[in-house]
C-alpha cells in the first residue's frame, strides 16, 4: 500500500493523503461497530439470567432476596467503549506519525499542500473524536434503557410470582377450611347415627338360677314426644308401679312434657300449686300429641270419656278440654260435633250443680270461666245454657248433617224465668223452641215431636179459655201487638210442615186468637 503511494506521492500528494484518512476511518469504525456487536452479545446471557426465575421449591427465599441488577454488566459496557476509544486514538496518532513522516522528505515541493493536509487532518480528528463520543454516550444510554426494562421485567415476574402464591395459598387454606368442616360435619353425623342406633331396653338381669329377666328401669331420651291426658283426673305416682303413692291428679287434655319413659310409664314434668313437679303416669291414661291429626285425636278422646251422664268433675274437665280445643276445629261434621258435645257438657256440669252452692269451690271457678255462656234462672234455682249459643252453632254448621240434631238441642234447652200464667211469655217460649226447630226443619227428624210439644201446650191454653183462670191474656195494645205477631209467626210455621197433625194446631191457634182479641 505504501509503495503504491510513493509511486504517486509525486504526482498528487494530495490526494493519496485524503485517500488514507478515508481508509483508517472506516476500518475503525468497522472494528468499532464488531466489538459494539461482541459486547451486546456478551451481555445477552446476562439478560436471561436475570429473567431466570427462582427454584421452585425455594420461593421464600425467592420472595426475601430480591433478583440483582447487572450493575457489572453496565460498567463493562462502560469501560470497552472507553477502550475503544482510547484505541483508535492510539491508532489515528500512528497513522499520523506515519504521514508525517512521509510528507518530510518531499517538504519542498509540497510545502503548502503538506499545510493544508495537517489542516484537514486534524479536522478529521475532531470528527472523528466527536463521532465516537457520541457513540459511547448513545450506548451507555441504551444500556441503561436495556438495564431498566430488564429490571421492570424482573419486577413484574416477580410480582406475578407473588400473586400466583398468594392466590394458591388462598386456595389450599379454603381446601383445607372446608376440609375441616367436611370432617367436622361427618363426625356430627357419625355421632348422632350412633346414638340413634343405640339399643333401648336391652340391660337385663341375671338370677340366681341363670335366667334373664328384663330390667324394670326407665330409660331416657332426649327426643321424647309430648302426650295428652285422654283420661278424666288421671294420677300421677311417686314411682313407675300401679302401687305407688299418689302425687297429684291431671285433667282431661292437659298436655305434658315427657322426660323418661318405659313400655308402660311416663315420667312427666307437671305443675302443681304454681311450681313444675315430676312424676309418673301410666301410658294408658295418656296418648301422643300428634300435630298432623288432632282434630280426629281429640274426638277419640271425647268419645272415650263422654256421657250422657256425668259426675262434675268428668262433666267440667270435658267442657274445659273442648273449650281448649275449639280453636283447632275445623268446619267438618267431626268439629260440629264435638262444639255440640261441648254445650251438652256444660249442660251436664250445670245441672250437677247443687242449689245454692254456686259461689262455693270448684263450682265458683267453673261458673267464672264459662259467664258468658251460662245463665241463672231465679224460680228454679238453676243454671241454664243460654239457648242462644245453640241456634249460633246451627247457623254455623247449617250445611252439616249435625244441624238438625243441633237444631233439636237448642229446642230442648231450658228459657230461664217463670211466665206465671201469662199467654204471651208462654207463646214466646214455645215459639224460641219447639217453633225455632219447626222452622229450621220442617222435615227434620224431630219435626213429629216437635209438633206434638206446641200442640200439648196449646191444648192447656185452649182447655182454659172458658174460665181463663190459669193463664191472661194482653191487657193493653204493645202487649196485645206481640200477641197477634206470636200467633202469626206459628201460624205460618205450621201451616208449612208436610204432617198431618197440623190441622189441629191451626184450630187451637185460630181459637186462642179469637178468645183473646
Amino acid at each position: 500500500m505504501f509503495r503504491v503511494l510513493q509511486k504517486f506521492s509525486n504526482q498528487n500528494i494530495g490526494i493519496v493523503i485524503a485517500f488514507s484518512i478515508f481508509f483508517t476511518l472506516c476500518f475503525t469504525d468497522s472494528v468499532e461497530s464488531a466489538q459494539t456487536r461482541n459486547a451486546k452479545t456478551k451481555a445477552t446471557p446476562a439478560k436471561k439470567n436475570a429473567k431466570s426465575a427462582p427454584t421452585p421449591g425455594k420461593r421464600a427465599q425467592a420472595k426475601a432476596t430480591p433478583t440483582p441488577k447487572n450493575s457489572k454488566d453496565k460498567k463493562g459496557k462502560t469501560n470497552s467503549s472507553k477502550s475503544e476509544a482510547r484505541g483508535s486514538d492510539s491508532k489515528n496518532k500512528s497513522a499520523d506519525k506515519s504521514r508525517q513522516s512521509s510528507s518530510k522528505t518531499n517538504q519542498k515541493t509540497s510545502a503548502k499542500q503538506t499545510k493544508d493536509s495537517k489542516s484537514r487532518d486534524s479536522k478529521s480528528k475532531d470528527s472523528s473524536s466527536r463521532q465516537n463520543a457520541k457513540n459511547t454516550k448513545t450506548d451507555s444510554r441504551q444500556s441503561a434503557k436495556n438495564t431498566k426494562s430488564r429490571d421492570s421485567k424482573s419486577d413484574n415476574s416477580k410480582n406475578n410470582r407473588d400473586s400466583k402464591n398468594n392466590r394458591d395459598s388462598k386456595k389450599s387454606t379454603s381446601s383445607r377450611t372446608e376440609s375441616r368442616n367436611t370432617s367436622a360435619r361427618n363426625s356430627e353425623r357419625r355421632n348422632s347415627e350412633r346414638r340413634n342406633t343405640t339399643p333401648r331396653n336391652t340391660s337385663k338381669s341375671t338370677t340366681s338360677t341363670g335366667k334373664t329377666t328384663p330390667k324394670t328401669e326407665s330409660q331416657t331420651s332426649t327426643e321424647l314426644p309430648q302426650i295428652i291426658v285422654t283420661d278424666v283426673s288421671a294420677r300421677v305416682r311417686s314411682q313407675a308401679q300401679a302401687n305407688a303413692p299418689e302425687l297429684s291428679r291431671l285433667r282431661l287434655g292437659t298436655i305434658l312434657k315427657v322426660t323418661e319413659k318405659n313400655p308402660a310409664w311416663y315420667k312427666v314434668q307437671y305443675t302443681a300449686g304454681g311450681k313444675t313437679a315430676n312424676g309418673w303416669i301410666s301410658a294408658n291414661s295418656v296418648n301422643d300429641l300428634n300435630a298432623g291429626a288432632r282434630e280426629e285425636l281429640y274426638r277419640q278422646i271425647v268419645d272415650r270419656n263422654y256421657k250422657a251422664e256425668m259426675d262434675f268433675a268428668a262433666a267440667s274437665e270435658m267442657v274445659d278440654f273442648l273449650t281448649q280445643v275449639s280453636s283447632e276445629l275445623g268446619g267438618s261434621n267431626s268439629s260440629a260435633e264435638l262444639e255440640l258435645k261441648r254445650l251438652l257438657a256444660l249442660k251436664t256440669a250445670l245441672k250437677k250443680i247443687p242449689s245454692g252452692q254456686g259461689d262455693r269451690s270448684p263450682y265458683r271457678e267453673f261458673l267464672k270461666t264459662h259467664e258468658k255462656s251460662v245463665i241463672y234462672s231465679d224460680p228454679a234455682g238453676e243454671w241454664y245454657v243460654v239457648s242462644n249459643l245453640f241456634w249460633d252453632l246451627h247457623k254455623k254448621y247449617a250445611a252439616t248433617a249435625i244441624a238438625d240434631q243441633i237444631a233439636w238441642e237448642g229446642a230442648e234447652n231450658s228459657l230461664p224465668g217463670e211466665c206465671e200464667g201469662y199467654v204471651n211469655c208462654y207463646l214466646f217460649s214455645e215459639r224460641m223452641t219447639n217453633g225455632e226447630y219447626l222452622r229450621l226443619h220442617p222435615n227434620g227428624k224431630k219435626a213429629p215431636e216437635a209438633l206434638a210439644n206446641l200442640t200439648r201446650f196449646l191444648s192447656a191454653v185452649v182447655a182454659d179459655l172458658n174460665q181463663k183462670s190459669s193463664y191472661t191474656g194482653p191487657t193493653d195494645v204493645t202487649d196485645r201487638a206481640d200477641f197477634n205477631n206470636l200467633l202469626a209467626e206459628l201460624r205460618t210455621i205450621v201451616s208449612r210442615l208436610p204432617l198431618m197433625e197440623k190441622e189441629k194446631t191451626l184450630g187451637q191457634l185460630k181459637q186462642i186468637a179469637e178468645a183473646y182479641r
